[in-house]
């Protein structure tokens, strides 16, 4: 028996289906299993198999036109200029990267949490300003003009100094509120535990 096949059942003869499709293809079969019907049905399906899959291998590959779409969208999307944010002369900076780091500084503010933020440019304007428009929730209780002027001022020198692009105005929209949980009370029994500890 070969090594390195698969271990089969042998056929009716006792001989091994994959000795007789490896003598086939090396052209040494033996006067058995020229004869045998048993070897020369299995010779005939490893025939029949292999012509299949040459076949198939040469059968152009015509995918559905729903992929090709979608790969070539997804190949499109990466090159869209209008993702670029334009920041010197030969120098771009990622709109989704500029809009991260904006959202990031809302976030770092007490009483706000940035939701959106979008920012826009331009083309052809000189110098290549931007506009951001950014949705926000803010905690309950907060002085809403306040602390939207801060926002809106740290967003300015954010694009400036940190991004390099230059904030022409900003568009805030306070889309939610949310309160803080209240602080847990003590229970009577907490209670009793305290003063008896004292």
């Amino acid at each position: 028996m070969a090594v390195g096949h698969a271990q089969v059942d042998p056929l009716a003869c006792g001989r091994d289906a994959a000795d007789v499709w490896e003598h086939a293809d090396s052209g040494t079969l033996d006067e058995h299993e020229r004869s045998c019907p048993h070897c020369t049905s299995a010779r005939a399906d490893h025939d029949g198999l292999s012509g299949l899959v040459a076949r198939m291998a040469a059968e152009p590959v015509h995918p559905p036109p729903s992929v090709l779409e979608q790969v070539v969208g997804a190949v499109v999307a990466d090159l869209r200029p209008h993702e670029l944010l334009t920041i010197g002369p030969d120098a771009w900076l990622g709109r989704p990267a500029a809009e991260s780091a904006l959202r990031h500084v809302v976030d770092s503010m007490d009483g706000l949490r940035a939701r959106r933020c979008r920012v826009e440019q331009e083309r052809g304007a000189e110098p290549a300003t931007v506009w951001v428009t950014v949705s926000v929730v803010a905690r309950f209780g907060v002085d809403l003009a306040s602390v939207t002027a801060r926002v809106r001022q740290m967003i300015i020198s954010a694009g400036a100094r940190t991004l390099g692009v230059p904030v022409a105005g900003v568009d805030i929209h306070v889309e939610d509120v949310w309160t803080d949980p209240a602080p847990e009370q003590p229970t009577e029994q907490t209670s009793g535990q305290t003063g008896a500890a004292r």
